[in-house]
Parts: C-alpha cells; structure tokens; sequence
C-alpha cells in the first residue's frame, strides 16, 4: 500500500467566496421552504379531503398575488 501525502486545495471551489456561499444558503432555505409547503399541502389534504384542499390551495394563491402586488 502507497502512502499519498494529499492535501485538500478548495482554491477551485464554486462557493469560495461570500456571494457564492450566500447564494448557497438561499437556495438551502428555498429548498427547506418547498419541502415545508408539500408537508402543509399533504396535511390539509389529509384533513379536509382532495376537494377542499384544492380550494384551499386555490385561496391562498389568490391571496398570496395580492399580498405580492
């Protein structure tokens, strides 16, 4: 067996500086949010039943747009 003498050289790293490592954790969190809304929609189907929820899904739609305006 050889024995390497290796280092770890991140000089070439994608997220080697700050705008990168910022973009980084914003796509984590957009990520943790998309997981959290499935999880929410999953919820309300469960409880409401597929009809409803759809028409919960649709309301909170509706008024995410306004809220966004």
């Amino acid at each position: 067996m050889s024995n390497h003498n290796a280092t770890l050289n991140f000089s070439h790293s994608p997220y080697k500086n700050q705008s990168s490592l910022s973009e980084l954790d914003r796509e984590i969190e957009m990520g943790q949010l998309r997981l959290r809304y499935i999880q929410l929609m999953r919820d309300a189907q469960k409880t409401l039943g597929e009809e409803d929820a759809i028409d919960l899904i649709k309301d909170s739609e509706k008024i995410w747009e306004k809220l966004s305006a």
